[in-house]
């Protein structure tokens, strides 16, 4: 991106924290408009700095900054949503911050980063209502940045012939190539297939389709959660190019 001295706005949240000296703070905020730009934040670690409620993960609000040279300035920024309560439950601020860190490996400066946003807004807030476990928010989470990614598998149509899947028959799914294919097609899959029951592909497809503000309204249980576990983390090992996030160790 090309830097100005123009004063920018955008919208978003702070997904890291680093000390920069004794008084000052780099961020890395995660914005609708920008993408993922760092920031410096002059004072931003003195006690009573205006920006120092500014420069903590889960922050989210809008944002001025200058545009330098090579990087950007903090110079205000207006809180729009509070997200304090992930912090009174450790196994909440863990979750929080692991939503955080994917958001922040996989995002990119200068794109438009809104389908990325509306996944960590919606994340954390199911984390705060608790109607939904931590364990289905994960694996929700996890395979819908894949399709803000861009690269997911077609949930949908059947690997090997294109026809439609069949919600309601038993359908298949390759743990080798990590395709999904119908049960006519199973002579054609390359290794072992996996059966998979119509509750588990309407949840998968659900996943998908849903839009970002009713991706949590549903919580996944027994059988389904077990298969669909399996199956995240297959499709992890590809998609998400084997990286280990630091924060899975507290997950």
């Amino acid at each position: 991106m090309a830097f100005g001295s123009e004063l920018v706005s955008a919208n978003g949240f702070v997904i890291s924290s680093m000390p920069i000296g004794e008084s000052d703070r780099r961020i890395e905020v995660l914005t609708r408009e920008l993408g993922k730009v760092s920031a410096f934040v002059r004072g931003g670690a003195k006690p009573r700095s205006p920006l120092l409620a500014a420069t903590n993960p889960f922050f989210f609000g809008e944002f001025e900054f200058f545009a330098g040279s090579s990087s950007y300035t903090l110079r205000s920024a207006r809180q729009k949503a509070r997200f304090d309560d992930l912090l009174k439950d450790l196994d909440d601020t863990y979750m929080g911050m692991y939503i955080l860190e994917v958001a922040g490996y996989f995002g990119r400066e200068g794109i438009d980063e809104k389908d990325r946003l509306n996944l960590v807004y919606a994340a954390l807030k199911a984390l705060i209502r608790h109607e939904v476990k931590r364990e289905s928010i994960r694996i929700i989470y996890d395979l819908r940045t894949m399709m803000v990614n861009g690269v997911y598998p077609d949930a949908f149509s059947c690997r090997a012939c294109g026809k439609r899947l069949d919600v309601n028959a038993i359908n298949l799914f390759c743990p080798a190539d990590c395709f999904f294919y119908d049960c006519d097609c199973r002579d054609r899959i390359k290794g072992t297939a996996r059966e998979l029951s119509p509750a588990l592909l309407y949840t998968i497809q659900l996943i998908f389709s849903l839009p970002a503000g009713k991706l949590f309204s549903f919580d996944v249980n027994g059988q389904v959660l077990l298969d669909l576990e399996f199956i995240a983390k297959r499709l992890r090992a590809v998609f998400f190019e084997e990286h280990r996030f630091r924060t899975e160790s507290f997950i």
